[in-house]
């Protein structure tokens, strides 16, 4: 790919300078061997050497961002949770005051 198939709204990886591994889209060329380029709410000016246009590489899907649900136990609650605990304080008998 050559320096003549960049142009404004590509897509772009810069591949040298401060800014090397991001991808940003051409908002300006300049006559000097540049590029104004608009990386999230930055921009900066890059050498057009600098730059390849960006594939359109697809991402791996995820299964799922949820977590899995408890594993039920022969008794039908989960692990880890016990009766007593899931009282509320409201329910427990007040505690007695060790004063005399």
């Amino acid at each position: 790919m050559t320096i003549e198939t960049l142009e404004v709204g590509t897509k772009v990886r810069v591949l040298g300078g401060p800014f090397v591994g991001r991808v940003g889209v051409i908002s300006e060329l300049d006559g000097r061997g540049g590029a104004l380029v608009t990386l999230g709410l930055l921009s900066a000016r890059v050498l057009l050497e600098n730059l390849r246009p960006a594939r359109e590489a697809m991402r791996p899907s995820m299964k799922t961002s949820h977590r899995k649900s408890p594993q039920k136990t022969a008794t039908g609650e989960g692990q880890g949770v016990h009766a007593s605990a899931s009282r509320s304080k409201k329910t427990r008998s007040p505690r007695r005051s060790t004063s005399k």
